[in-house]
């Protein structure tokens, strides 16, 4: 009976994301070659509910931001609300259920059939100077696979001492500022930015709560600085940038499971985008959505999307822009009472969604613990401690595999699950887990972070790996 039930949701899936398809096709793409040389900068700012922007107005830069571009304010009821597929969506311009991205795992062989936003830049166009700045771990790794990875990949680990992921944030920003005011101005330029600590901090208290908020302020005066460092290089050089921004999902106001599941509060997003050539000041649009971040891109220098694009250019969105009156206060309660329009999906949703949560969770679970115990392990036997450590390197071989056929038991489960939810792209292949990201670099690489100074003259990816990785969920 519950298969048969969850086979007639991922039909109604099915047709649903069909219905979507066919509006994504019709939907032109415009060339904007005509700049020779366009600037993009994408931040995005995992796990941020809007309604917690906008209901505080020291969130000035958020504000500003909003007022000089379009912001869209989405919801992806009906989609996952986990980070794993979300900002694979964002990244590639595909939703999770068609890629197969189900949690936080990251699987490299994934952006090898589903190329993401730095992919598809480099192949139309080697010269475009790709950076991605993140404190995650999962995200540096998106960037660093498929065909053609980005110039420069720079993870930032959870700086020591720093609980609340606020002093991580900043370096993000520091290192955005940075690649912003190093940008030449006589190539194109991408740089996507990733801060985590809103989400995290929504995982330790609760979206309703006051570290959430302060997280939130902390990601305003970053964007403010970063603001700044753009308005400089664009006085400096004559040139502008586009700007977007976006999460990958909202968050529970209470302390708990944080989101995974289908209330409006996880299931808000947004594409915030500001260029005076390009988007309307102080404009609501009705239609944006996270997966739109990678075909705007695209056209933005040029571009056509992928071929199995299920996303469009926000280029091509203007006629969904609603104006309120022009002042921080209407164009607030605007975004506003479009966000509390967003409902709950059918029961039926509900339910497929919830179970795909759960399923795809375990594995998840099961993939970080065996590596934080593995690392454990190896960490006693590289102490050399008499006897100690010689049992620590044994033991890491059975605790090895003893999570792996673990893994593999439990991501056979959520994977059939997955697949009768909606999820087209689901599958028990590759069998055994992947290793988790990693990004060996040489010391002169190492050294580059200072700078950002990208790879050599052929083009080979700079990736800075700059510590232990940090956690999202």
């Amino acid at each position: 009976m519950m298969l048969a039930a969850l086979a007639a949701v991922r039909d109604e899936l099915e047709r649903s994301a069909l219905r979507s398809d066919a509006n994504a096709v019709a939907q032109p793409f415009i060339s904007l070659a005509a700049d020779p040389s366009p600037n993009v900068l994408v931040i995005g700012v995992d796990g941020t509910n809007l309604s917690k922007v906008l209901a505080d107005p020291g969130n000035a830069n958020f504000f500003e931001l909003m007022q000089d571009g379009t912001t869209a304010p989405a919801s992806i009821v009906g989609h996952t609300t986990i980070s794993g597929p979300s900002w694979s969506t964002i990244l590639t311009g595909v939703w999770g259920e068609t890629t197969g991205v189900i949690n936080n795992v990251f699987t490299p062989w994934t952006y090898d059939t589903w190329a993401t936003v730095f992919n598809q830049l480099e192949t139309f166009n080697p010269a475009i100077q790709t950076t991605s700045i993140a404190d995650w771990d999962v995200i540096s790794a998106i960037a660093a696979a498929g065909s053609i990875p980005a110039d420069t990949v720079v993870n930032i680990p959870q700086v020591p001492g720093d609980t609340d992921w606020l002093l991580t944030d900043d370096a993000v920003g520091d290192a955005t500022e940075l690649a912003i005011a190093v940008a030449s101005p006589d190539v194109p330029n991408f740089v996507f930015s990733y801060f985590v600590g809103v989400d995290e901090n929504g995982h330790m208290y609760g979206g309703d709560s006051p570290q959430y908020a302060a997280a939130i302020n902390n990601v305003d005066r970053n964007l403010g600085e970063i603001l700044q460092a753009v308005a400089a290089w664009e006085a400096l050089t004559g040139e502008q940038w586009t700007i977007l921004m976006t999460t990958d999902h909202g968050h529970q106001p209470q302390k708990g499971l944080g989101h995974g599941f289908q209330s409006p509060a996880e299931t808000s997003t947004f594409v915030i985008a500001e260029n005076p050539n390009l988007f309307a000041a102080g404009a609501i649009n009705l239609q944006g959505q996270i997966v739109d971040v990678t075909p705007t891109v695209l056209t933005l220098f040029g571009a056509t999307p992928a071929a199995g694009s299920e996303g469009v250019s926000l280029t091509d969105l203007g006629d969904a822009n609603v104006f309120p009156v022009n002042d921080d206060e209407a164009l607030r309660a605007g975004i506003e009472d479009v966000i509390d329009k967003y409902g709950y999906p059918d029961i039926g949703t509900q339910l497929a969604l919830g179970l795909r949560t759960i399923f795809a969770t375990v594995p998840y679970v099961v993939f970080g613990l065996t590596n934080d115990l593995t690392s454990a392990l190896q960490a006693i036997a590289d102490q050399d401690i008499f006897l100690i450590s010689l049992l620590a390197k044994l033991a890491i071989v059975p605790v090895q595999f003893i999570g792996d056929i673990t893994y593999v038991v439990t991501n056979t489960g959520a994977q059939i699950v997955a697949r009768l939810t909606g999820v087209t792209g689901a599958s028990i292949f590759p069998l055994w887990p992947p290793a988790p990201p990693s990004f060996p670099s040489t010391p002169e690489e190492a050294t580059m972070l200072e700078g950002l100074a990208c790879g050599d003259a052929g083009g080979a990816s700079a990736v800075l790996w700059c510590g232990e990785g940090s956690v999202a969920v």
